[in-house]
C-alpha cells in the first residue's frame, strides 16, 4: 500500500486557516478488490445465516444480498483512504492528531478535540478567491 502526504487546511467560520498535514492510503486494485469481496462476503454470510427463518428470509436475504453488493461496489471505488491528519486548531491553536475516517474527498468536516468547535478540511487557495475590478 502506498502512502501520500497531502499539505491542506483546516478551516473554522470566523478565524484564520491553519495549516494541515494529512496522509492518504493509496489503495492497488487487488487490495480494492480485496476490500470489496470482504465486503460482499459479509452480505453473502448474513444471507446464509437467515435463510432457514420463516417469513424473514422473504425480506432479508435479498435485502443483505443487494446491501453487500452496493457496500462492495462503493468500495471498489474508493481510491484513496484517509490515514491521518495532523495540524493546529484555528480557534484553539492546540496541535493535534483528528480522527479522519473514509474515502478521500474534500471538504471534509473535523471536531477538535480540545474546544470541539467544527472545522473544515480543504484544498490551500494559492491566490485571491475574487479577481479585483
Amino acid at each position: 500500500m502506498e502512502v501520500r502526504t497531502l499539505h491542506l487546511r483546516l478551516r473554522g467560520f470566523g478565524a484564520e486557516p491553519a495549516p494541515a498535514l494529512v496522509e492518504l492510503d493509496i489503495l492497488s486494485a487487488a487490495e480494492r478488490l480485496k476490500r470489496a469481496a470482504m465486503t460482499f462476503g459479509a452480505g453473502l454470510i448474513a444471507a446464509l445465516i437467515a435463510l432457514p427463518i420463516p417469513l424473514v428470509h422473504f425480506v432479508f436475504v435479498p435485502g443483505a444480498l443487494a446491501t453487500g453488493a452496493t457496500l462492495g461496489a462503493i468500495r471498489l471505488r474508493q481510491r484513496e483512504l484517509f490515514r491521518n491528519a495532523r495540524g493546529s486548531c484555528p480557534y484553539c491553536a492546540v496541535e493535534q492528531r483528528f480522527t479522519v475516517l473514509g474515502r478521500y474527498k474534500l471538504p471534509k468536516k473535523l471536531h477538535c478535540a480540545s474546544c470541539h468547535q467544527q472545522l473544515t478540511l480543504e484544498e490551500p487557495t494559492t491566490g485571491p478567491l475574487h479577481s479585483p475590478t
